[in-house]
């Protein structure tokens, strides 16, 4: 009989392998067999949560099952974020916001924000805040923030808006005392913030569903899970999809070996303007 406590035997070679396939057919993400333990760890929730008995079962589980599929990519991706983490990022994007677009944006355009991976939400409220303290002045200035993630679960997270109060300690107090809401032991964000926000299901190897530029794109720790021509490919459709002057904010242990035929430059930490 299957106990629900869940005690599997090691995970098999053949099971491995399948795995592994799916996991970079459906996401581009590379399993080598040296995340054995990381698969079996991270997949064990899964086996118990569909009473399953072995991972040979999920094998066969996963094979006939998209959305289980996506829930295997969830738990064996770590979501690892944090309001205004990389903070230098959120700096260039005001110094951006302030020195190349402001006019057009006073003109009317409106100013486009891709978070590519935005797990939980943290970074793409970042950005909301920042863009949105520096364009105050400007009550009319339109704006909207595009988060994606292939993990549902933490899009609905993103999607409510709704945060421990441990984690104003990451939000600088002078924007937190502009933009958030205090409720009990969380904070949300006041209307105007929440207004500029769209999350939606993205798996950043498929296709696009949009045809959009954007003035910045924050696609931060995703790449490290690809292969080279995963990660190429990756920061071309990325650099297509900026407006000149714009910028491209990558994980701290990220690099494009080769911007100048992507049209971008390397600037400060771990960014890259969009130079034609």
């Amino acid at each position: 009989m299957f106990e629900l406590t869940g005690k599997y035997e090691k995970i098999s070679r053949q099971s491995l392998k399948i795995i592994s396939q799916i996991a970079y057919d459906v996401s581009g993400i590379i399993l080598s067999e040296k995340k054995e333990d990381l698969i079996f760890s991270r997949l064990n929730k899964r086996l118990r949560e569909n009473k399953l008995s072995s991972f040979e079962e999920y094998c066969i589980f996963i094979q006939s099952n998209p959305d289980e599929r996506l829930q295997m990519i969830a738990s064996l991706t770590t979501n690892v974020t944090a309001f205004y983490r990389e903070r230098h990022h959120f700096q260039y994007l005001s110094k951006l916001i302030k020195n190349k677009f402001i006019d057009r944006i006073k003109d009317g355009e409106e100013l486009r924000i891709w978070s590519a991976a935005c797990s939980s939400g943290e970074e793409a409220y970042s950005a909301a805040m920042t863009v949105s303290d520096v364009l105050i002045p400007l009550a009319v200035a339109k704006i909207k923030i595009l988060g994606t993630d292939i993990d549902n679960g933490m899009l609905g997270r993103s999607r409510e808006g709704v945060y421990s109060i441990e984690e104003k300690n990451s939000i600088p107090l002078e924007i937190f005392n502009k933009f958030c809401i205090e409720k009990e032991n969380q904070f949300t964000f006041k209307k105007d913030i929440l207004e500029k926000l769209r999350f939606k299901s993205l798996n950043l190897i498929a296709e696009w569903p949009f045809e959009s530029k954007f003035h910045a794109i924050f696609c931060r720790n995703v790449a490290i899970y690809f292969d080279k021509m995963t990660r190429e490919k990756l920061w071309l459709r990325l650099a297509q999809r900026l407006h000149v002057g714009g910028e491209l904010y990558i994980g701290h242990s990220e690099r494009i070996s080769n911007p100048d035929m992507l049209s971008l430059r390397p600037f400060g930490l771990n960014s890259y303007k969009k130079v034609k």
